[in-house]
């Protein structure tokens, strides 16, 4: 029986240097990361740091490409394992262009996983407006989210997240922009079991929030410290629900911007990656680059299985 995914995406996090000044994760007590990690600070100088449960990685972002990483380009690589920035001769985004879309469209691990016969979750509730615009192809969706549309899965409405179905943007659904839909009141943790759950279902499941990187464009100090204990308590909240026995959940970013308050744009820093759960030593040692995820993520999934093959589009 193949092993269960969860894939936790942040926007534009990296691994940045011990300064209080300029990180804030100097100041974030979050207890969930620092018990499992056993690490005062999620910064560089901590890049390697293991313990029995789990590893801290930063993973390269820059892929031999010149300029500073972004978000569509990074999006694929992870998806792909295709080093999308070298494919296109430079960095892009935020949003894909039509030749990533090429390539998300014929070789994400989603499209992978369900020519597999496997079940593929993209978590995010979007509410029906939004949803519309797709609908009429107005919509502007990051990679991530146009790997899913382009694999045909489903996007996750408002009643979904009634449902308890799906995950708001924000965690909790307290600023869910349909003030008509009665929502349940949840907590962050309460988030994180919610997502648990509806992975119990499904071989991968993948969540994307976005918001840090909008954070670390706007330089955000309050904003961003407020934020990162809400995501310490639902990574709480995943691993408390989860069968940690059968199910890894990888942490992973695209790029560096929300660690470093001192600019507005993107930064060289590696990407944040926490790998935990079943086998996460393993796939921790073969993690060095956005590109290795697809591949790594696949072998550890159908481990002792008949794996399948990428798509058609060549080595990376």
């Amino acid at each position: 029986m193949p092993r269960r995914v969860i894939i936790l995406f942040l926007d534009g996090v990296g691994l940045g240097d011990p300064d209080p000044e300029t990180n804030p994760f100097m100041h974030a007590e979050l207890p969930v990361l620092r018990s499992l990690l056993d690490v005062p600070h999620l910064t560089a100088e901590y890049t390697g740091a293991a313990t029995a449960r789990a590893a801290l990685l930063g993973l390269d972002a820059c892929l031999d490409v010149p300029g500073l990483p972004q978000s569509a380009t990074g999006q694929t690589a992870i998806l792909t394992g295709h080093n999308a920035p070298a494919r296109l001769g430079e960095h892009y985004g935020p949003y894909p262009n039509p030749a990533l879309q090429t390539i998300l469209g014929q070789d994400s691990l989603f499209n992978t996983l369900l020519a597999a016969g496997q079940p593929v979750a993209y978590a995010n509730a979007y509410p029906t407006r939004f949803l519309d615009r797709v609908q009429r192809g107005k919509g502007r969706l990051s990679a991530n989210t146009q790997a899913a549309r382009l694999a045909g899965l489903k996007l996750r409405s408002g009643d979904d997240l009634r449902q308890g179905r799906a995950i708001s943007a924000f965690l909790t659904n307290d600023h869910w922009p349909e003030p008509d839909l009665l929502l349940p009141r949840l907590t962050d943790r309460q988030a994180g079991r919610q997502l648990a759950r509806l992975a119990a279902d499904h071989t991968l499941t993948f969540f994307e929030f976005w918001y840090s990187d909008l954070l670390g464009h706007k330089m955000n100090r309050p904003e961003s410290m407020r934020i990162l204990p809400k995501l310490d308590d639902f990574i709480g909240g995943i691993l408390e629900e989860s069968d940690l026995s059968q199910t890894l959940l990888l942490v992973v970013s695209d790029h560096g911007n929300f660690e470093d308050w001192t600019i507005a744009k993107h930064t060289l820093n590696p990407s944040l990656t926490i790998v935990t759960g079943a086998g996460c030593e393993r796939v921790a040692s073969q993690l060095r680059a956005l590109t290795d995820i697809k591949p790594v993520l696949l072998a550890h999934i159908f481990d002792g299985l008949t794996a399948p093959q990428a798509g058609g589009l060549g080595p990376a």
